[in-house]
């Protein structure tokens, strides 16, 4: 397929430094982030650098899983989704098998589980919100995992909705939460969404449209963006096709940034949000929607991409299996079908010469699942203003910003452009 050339934006700016990117060649890209090839991802691959599965069994059973289970890259990885890295190698210890992996998280989870009622029964709410977060993190874990050691199909995680919806009620009543239920109608149907406005804030207000990750939903995701309300933005979450509350519903398509574009129009009618200061932000597959959402729409004055694919069709067939397998099940891809007949369309090719608002783009130096080269790709086809903010050493645990360290440059990106 032949598609247009690639323009050079408006203006190009390196997040961390100010300085102009050079977007002329991947080197020059590099270099103008202060970067050099062996500090990057070129292709996908293992977030955990360790043997074969089948080596990697023998190892855990051995008493090893130390070696490839608790380094400084997997500590570092802990650390971005808020965890104590101190649990890697503890994890490690526990572990005798790969299959071991969601137990033993779901262990680690349970003591905080039984605090949030013993808290809560004494009267100690803020001990009661620490124990959510921290439970909320745990199980966040048991049923993710890496892709290819470890992972829960998206099928499967029917398991555990209900103690999530407990904890999501549990933490927005806790918070005082002032947040509304909106049915959004779009093009193929009905989804839902969360509007969470900031604490003691008056509107209008800007609002941040989050569209979550494979696999994820409207609550987590709600969840992931604390910090944005927390600095004053309003926030909206909103469920994808064949996920949360669509979990059964119409399987997923490559123009399903219908559902964000109809939620944007939505928020526009709303006498809190200011229709002026409309951003739409995602993280890995809602990161691409997030794209593509600011080239259909001329709501967004600012789109921000974390850990996004450029082309998800085109490396689908030889990504990690956890990948692979939950792909499948929200496109509703038949057993035997190429996965990339069916996510061909799942690109950005052709829409980012259209993106009119300015676009930050955060990626993670060292991401395994979507590699540094979307980032790239993604700036030297934006037309409109572009700033890259390299996350150094993060995986694709960047595509949930969760914490400061993630979180904080979106943040500070959001405060001068919605002015």
């Amino acid at each position: 397929m032949a598609y247009p050339p690639v323009a050079e934006p408006v203006l190009a700016v390196d997040g961390r430094s100010g300085r102009s990117l050079d977007l002329g060649s991947w080197g020059g890209y590099l270099a103008s982030l202060g970067l050099r090839a062996g500090d990057v991802t070129r292709a996908g691959g293992r977030m955990i650098a360790g043997p074969p599965r089948n080596i990697a069994d023998l190892t855990l059973r051995l008493g090893l899983g130390r070696l490839f289970l608790d380094t400084p890259h997997t500590r570092l990885i802990l650390s971005n989704l808020g965890v104590d890295q101190a649990l890697a190698p503890l994890v490690a210890r526990r572990m005798r098998r790969l299959d071991d992996w969601r137990r033993v998280w779901q262990d680690l989870a349970a003591p905080h589980l039984r605090a949030i009622e013993q808290r809560l029964a004494e009267g100690d709410r803020v001990a009661a919100l620490s124990a959510i977060h921290t439970a909320l993190a745990l199980l966040g874990l048991a049923y993710s995992g890496d892709g290819y050691y470890i992972f829960t199909p998206y099928a499967q995680q029917r398991n555990v909705v209900a103690v999530r919806e407990r904890l999501y009620a549990q933490l927005r009543s806790l918070t005082g939460a002032r947040v509304t239920r909106l049915t959004i109608v779009h093009a193929r149907g009905v989804t839902t969404g969360l509007l969470h406005l900031p604490p003691n804030a008056s509107g209008p207000l800007p609002v941040v449209l989050g569209v979550h990750q494979l696999a994820g939903d409207k609550d987590d995701f709600d969840v992931a963006l604390a910090r944005f309300r927390e600095a004053g933005f309003a926030t909206c979450t909103i469920d994808l096709p064949a996920h949360g509350t669509q979990f059964d519903g119409p399987r997923l398509r490559a123009d399903d940034e219908q559902v964000a574009v109809a939620a944007l129009d939505h928020l526009a009618t709303r006498p809190e949000i200011d229709h002026r200061r409309m951003a739409v932000l995602g993280g890995s597959l809602g990161a691409l929607f997030a794209l593509r959402t600011a080239a259909a729409s001329p709501r967004p004055a600012a789109a921000v991409a974390y850990a996004s694919p450029f082309d998800i069709g085109s490396g689908i067939d030889l990504s990690v299996p956890g990948i692979q397998t939950n792909i499948r099940h929200v496109t509703g891809a038949p057993a035997g079908q190429l996965l990339s007949y069916r996510t061909h369309d799942f690109h950005l090719h052709t829409a980012l010469a259209r993106v009119q608002c300015p676009v930050l783009v955060v990626h993670g130096t060292h991401d395994h699942i979507c590699d540094f080269t979307a980032s790239y790709e993604i700036a030297r086809r934006v037309r409109s203003s572009v700033t890259v903010w390299p996350l150094i050493g993060a995986d694709h645990e960047a595509a949930s910003p969760a914490t400061a360290q993630l979180a904080d440059p979106a943040i500070d990106w959001l405060r001068r452009i919605l002015v």
